[in-house]
């Protein structure tokens, strides 16, 4: 599906890190793009600049992109609509907190002409696209064994400098959905069904607590139809306290001055299939050049390796605009992710439940909404 760019109109609401970006691409891919934001900061000089959405809202708007504070992202939805009922909105993840997802069904039932998507650029991979490609070709009527997928990344100095830190959900609201993307384009649809049906109370499941950022990294191990899914993920690099070991299948090379690390490993028959997105570091050490992907097969007599350049944001993006501006809309919105993290978060947290008195709860699996 291909966006229409010239002359389309995107408000981006919200000038923070998501903010900065999303302008930034949206003008690199041709849009109209304006801001709205109370206390924006440096916006490039052509950029219209707003103090509120109703003050946005006096020029036509296409589409609004929502880059608020995940705490503010119901709220801001409901300043959209009441100014454009039929708004097409564009909302970064988390789309709002477990126990916010009753009132955002309800608001979005109260319009039904308006249209929403999240921002799951990870969904939009060709990378992934490539594994799943390479795994029906090289390992043809073999089973799939096991979906692992690590993100980490060390932001203590980020957080340090008060950027982003997230006490609803810990670690689990920082990478994790992009995970769970990932785990979604490997695993067959019914499988990852069943994997989202799943107590995580029931999984295996290690949390390195912290008493001020509440969680820093976390390991799940679960099965859903006989495959093995795990996601790990830390902030703070590997785990100074030692209650959350790095996976021996995440132990991959970094360059001197880097922690990213987002790794997906699938093991299909006698073959296992690396992904490695960007940033990607050789064996070597050698950094490999923004937006590119490194995949790799390895099994008995094979050897393969594949370089792929590729934006998932920007195809996560080109991809928003055009379906929520199609005639047909936009597919049903799952909101399993946004709970099974708050689900992951209670579990962590069993002494204080995140959002129980306010909707969350074991087992929660809300309806996909009609858009």
């Amino acid at each position: 599906m291909k966006a229409r760019t010239s002359g389309t109109r995107v408000c981006v609401v919200g000038y923070g890190a998501a903010g900065r970006l999303h302008q930034r691409l949206l003008g690199e891919l041709g849009f109209d793009v304006s801001v709205a934001d109370p206390a924006p900061g440096a916006v490039p000089p052509a950029v219209p600049v707003f103090d509120s959405v109703e003050g946005a809202a006096r020029r036509p708007v296409d589409v609004w992109s929502v880059c608020s504070p995940t705490a503010t992202h119901v709220a801001t939805v409901a300043q959209v609509l009441a100014v454009d009922p039929a708004a097409r909105l564009l909302v970064e993840k988390p789309l709002c907190r477990a126990w916010e997802i009753p009132e955002l069904t309800s608001l979005l039932d109260a319009h039904p002409e308006a249209r929403l998507v999240v921002m799951d650029q990870y969904r939009h991979s060709r990378a992934m696209a490539l594994l799943r490609s390479m795994r029906q070709e090289l390992t043809p009527g073999h089973a799939l064994r096991a979906v692992r997928v690590g993100f980490g990344k060390d932001r203590r100095a980020d957080i340090a400098a008060g950027r982003f830190v997230d006490h609803d959900y810990g670690v689990f609201g920082y990478e994790w959905l992009h995970m769970l993307a990932l785990v979604r384009g490997a695993l067959p649809p019914e499988t990852y069904d069943r994997y989202m049906g799943t107590d995580p109370q029931a999984c295996a499941l290690q949390v390195a607590i912290d008493p001020e950022l509440t969680s820093t990294a976390a390991h799940e191990r679960a099965v859903a139809d006989g495959v093995d899914i795990e996601l790990y993920s830390t902030i703070v690099g590997p785990d100074p306290s030692g209650q959350v070991e790095v996976p021996t299948w995440f132990d991959l090379p970094l360059a001197a001055d880097e922690s990213r690390q987002r790794h997906v490993d699938v093991l299909a028959g006698p073959v296992r299939f690396g992904l490695d997105l960007d940033p990607v570091t050789l064996p070597r050490g050698t950094r490999l050049p923004r937006n590119t992907h490194r995949l790799t097969a390895e099994g008995p007599g094979l050897r393969r390796e594949w370089l792929i350049h590729d934006s998932p944001l920007d195809n996560a993006l080109r991809w928003a605009v055009a379906t929520l501006l199609s005639p047909a809309g936009p597919p049903g919105l799952d909101l399993r992710g946004a709970a099974r993290i708050g689900l992951l978060a209670e579990a962590a947290h069993p002494e204080r439940p995140v959002g129980t008195s306010r909707g969350a709860h074991p087992g929660l699996r809300p309806p996909s909404v009609r858009t």
